[in-house]
């Protein structure tokens, strides 16, 4: 099982489910349903700084244009598939890697 990673390069896209945070189906109901929807999940892991680890059912990781990403509501039909079956929908994480610069917080919203 490989490392799901948090922040995707440049280009790439993932879309993945927390098996571990699904509240309405078992993980192997929610793998199923996937399935059913025409998925092939395989199963990847994040583990985090305090030693807890989330198991996740990737869907997809895809490389894709850049310019693609920012200007379209790419994945949106599947993101909303998924929506109507995982709950809670915090669940449900497609990371894309966007852009390489970080955008400066405005200050208006920094209290």
């Amino acid at each position: 099982m490989l490392e799901l990673p948090i922040i995707p390069k440049i280009g790439e896209v993932f879309l993945a489910v927390e098996l571990t945070a699904v509240q309405n189906m078992t993980v192997a109901e929610t793998l199923k349903s996937l399935e059913d929807m025409g998925y092939n999940p395989t199963l990847r892991y994040r583990q985090f700084s305090d030693g807890r680890v989330s198991v996740y059912a990737l869907l997809k990781h895809e490389h894709i244009e850049p310019e693609i990403l920012q200007n379209s509501d790419y994945l949106g039909e599947e993101l909303d598939a998924l929506a109507e079956m995982i709950q809670p929908t915090s669940a449900i994480t497609s990371p894309r890697g966007i852009s390489s610069t970080k955008a400066p917080v405005p200050a208006a919203t920094i209290k």
